[in-house]
């Protein structure tokens, strides 16, 4: 087995490895939170701020209806139903009231974001579970690669990262220097400005550009300053897939006002986490177009400038023994 082959089989090894993770981490949750769908995604604004479009949302099944809490917000427990008629169609909204019928309890619910009410009531029988916690904006990735062009995109970039020996292949002698662990502090923004937004989830569009800003400065910089292509290229390719994309994401609402709600043509405010593709709306392409008018110079910035290290190009294998030569 040659070098090439041993390459492809760690990175596969890799992804079944993340895949085993996040399916094994879902039957632990379904256990400890006693339900079905004990993660789900948001994908409208009706309960911005206390919970935002791209959420995450962990599930707890509820044993004692009793102790449910009800009231305006910050009291009444934000919880997830079945609309009452479509069995397919989950909504994540507050119990403002409740009324005991016949031992089981009928909720008047609301969301946080809307001016009124829902004009409907939902039984207790249609509750699947109290929301426990939020991890903000991340779940835009799931909602990205249930559409067909999501998918496609992040394939691509896959495949990229499987080949590039091949699609790049190295024209010059190994790099001088070492690792510059600098070049690494743009891609910390993102991470940064995620946990921002966990603690205070309100006015985030600023710092949502200012990651993009950053993450370029990142992929002008790491191409040049890795002593490993193959970990660079993987760090930058996770980095843009689970933090870069869902901030894109999410900044394309802010700015248009489409979410994911509008994606597909679905009625609910939430969607389980699943691989299904779905088929995707003309709103979709236009955040997609988006999406790809934001991210796609980067990608071919970093890929561009990873390719002319390796090929040797004078000017950029001198910046590139210099900023590795100051580490």
């Amino acid at each position: 087995m040659d070098a090439g082959q041993k390459e492809i089989l760690r990175y596969a090894a890799t992804f079944i490895a993340l895949i085993a993770v996040f399916y094994g981490g879902t039957v632990v949750l379904r256990n400890s939170l006693g339900t079905s769908n004990p993660m789900m995604v948001v994908i409208s604004q009706s309960m911005v701020p206390t919970l935002g479009v791209g959420d995450f949302i962990f599930i707890h099944s509820i044993d004692d209806f009793d102790a449910v809490n009800i009231g305006d917000p910050p009291v009444g427990d934000i919880l997830v139903f079945i609309r009452p008629g479509f069995s397919e169609e989950y909504i994540v909204h507050r119990a403002i009231d409740g009324t005991l019928v016949d031992d089981k309890w009928i909720y008047q619910t609301k969301g946080d974001h809307n001016k009124f009410q829902d004009g409907f009531t939902v039984d207790q029988d249609l509750v699947v579970g109290r929301v426990v916690n939020r991890l903000p904006i991340l779940g835009y990735f799931s909602l990205f690669i249930k559409t067909m062009k999501g998918f496609g995109f992040i394939l691509g970039l896959m495949a990229i990262s499987f080949f590039y020996d091949n699609i790049l292949p190295r024209k010059t002698e190994e790099d001088s220097g070492t690792f510059n662990v600098l070049s690494v502090a743009p891609f910390l923004v993102a991470p940064i400005v995620i946990l921002k937004i966990w603690v205070a989830p309100e006015g985030h569009e600023a710092l949502e550009i200012a990651t993009l800003a950053a993450w370029y400065i990142g992929c002008i910089v790491l191409p040049l300053s890795t002593e490993d292509d193959d970990m660079g290229l993987m760090f930058w390719l996770y980095h843009l897939v689970l933090l870069v994309i869902p901030i894109a994401c999410d900044l394309v609402w802010w700015r248009t006002g489409i979410t994911p709600s509008n994606w597909w043509r679905i009625q609910g405010s939430i969607v389980p986490v699943s691989w299904l593709l779905m088929e995707e709306t003309s709103l979709f392409n236009q955040a997609f177009t988006m999406i790809i008018t934001w991210l796609g110079p980067g990608v071919l910035v970093f890929l561009g400038l990873l390719y002319a290290k390796r090929s040797n190009v004078i000017l950029v294998k001198k910046i590139s023994d210099w900023l590795r030569g100051i580490a």
